[in-house]
């Protein structure tokens, strides 16, 4: 594999902020592709070990920067899923492309598994074999603050653009000091929402029950059982409603599954469960 990843950028269909895209490739032809989709205030570098595993079973990455994030155009913090979904488009057009129609596995974590999840119910046609979402915002911890919440829908309908704190504490997301720390040192990372994107957000979580009967292809859910931001039952709820889903519970793992000391043993399985789903076998339990 590359000793790091291919740096390009992109506009999607439809117009918007240029956005930066990289792209890890195997040794080989990929067998696959996954398109991979990251979380609220972080960008795609951070899943560069994650996607070295990819890589290393003969599995090609590609992830965006979200707008508004990491060295992606537009205001900090200001992505919607619309926008996001017109872009996962064309990484997903770009990769059957590049490989010659090998299948593709939409992966998203946090934000990223939300909007990952939608993308399938809502683009039924889509050339997607599999979703994988780890930790999906289903639901969150974030929106039982409550009294914020009520001031960003008022102020949100007058000031679109309005910036407020993301709420994340890293303390939460990862139990490993030395990732907490990573995390709060990264330049890349922070801690900005808009007034739209949360109301967005808000109302993609509302209509997560209704989207699930449209998930038609194979879905695994990875959830700790530990995790802090976005509560398991709502990833129970979504599995109990769509027949092709699989939960994976991750005891004593916190939210940011990844980079978990467990992460590695995790990703393993992941992979696992994408050979066999790709092969046509299911998934066991």
């Amino acid at each position: 594999m590359t000793t790091s990843p291919l740096v390009d950028s992109f506009t999607p269909d439809g117009g918007g902020p240029r956005l930066t895209s990289l792209h890890w490739v195997p040794r080989g032809p990929a067998r696959a592709s996954v398109v991979l989709l990251h979380g609220l205030g972080e960008h795609a570098a951070r899943y560069d070990t994650t996607a070295r595993l990819f890589t290393a079973a003969g599995i090609s990455v590609l992830a965006m920067d979200y707008e508004g994030f990491g060295r992606s155009d537009g205001r900090r913090g200001d992505v919607r899923y619309e926008s996001t979904a017109r872009a996962v488009d064309h990484l997903i057009s770009h990769e059957r492309a590049r490989t010659g129609g090998a299948p593709v596995v939409l992966y998203g974590h946090s934000l990223g598994g939300l909007y990952a999840f939608l993308y399938a119910a809502d683009r039924p046609g889509a050339d997607v074999a599999a979703v994988v979402a780890t930790g999906p915002a289903f639901d969150s911890e974030l929106r039982n603050q409550r009294l914020k919440v009520a001031v960003v829908r008022s102020l949100g309908r007058v000031f679109a653009t309005l910036t407020v704190p993301n709420g994340l504490r890293f303390e939460r997301v990862n139990r490993d000091p030395a990732v907490v720390a990573e995390r709060y040192a990264d330049p890349l990372v922070h801690g900005r929402a808009t007034a739209r994107f949360a109301i967005d957000v808000l109302a993609q979580m509302d209509r997560v029950a209704s989207a699930a009967s449209r998930v038609a292809v194979p879905l695994l859910v990875v959830h700790g059982d530990a995790d802090l931001i976005n509560p398991i039952s709502a990833s129970r709820r979504v599995v109990d409603l769509v027949p092709s889903a699989t939960l994976k519970t991750c005891p004593g793992v916190y939210h940011g599954v990844e980079d978990e000391p467990e992460g590695p043993v995790i990703l393993a399985e992941v992979i696992a469960w994408i050979d066999r789903t790709l092969r046509g076998e299911g998934s066991p339990g």
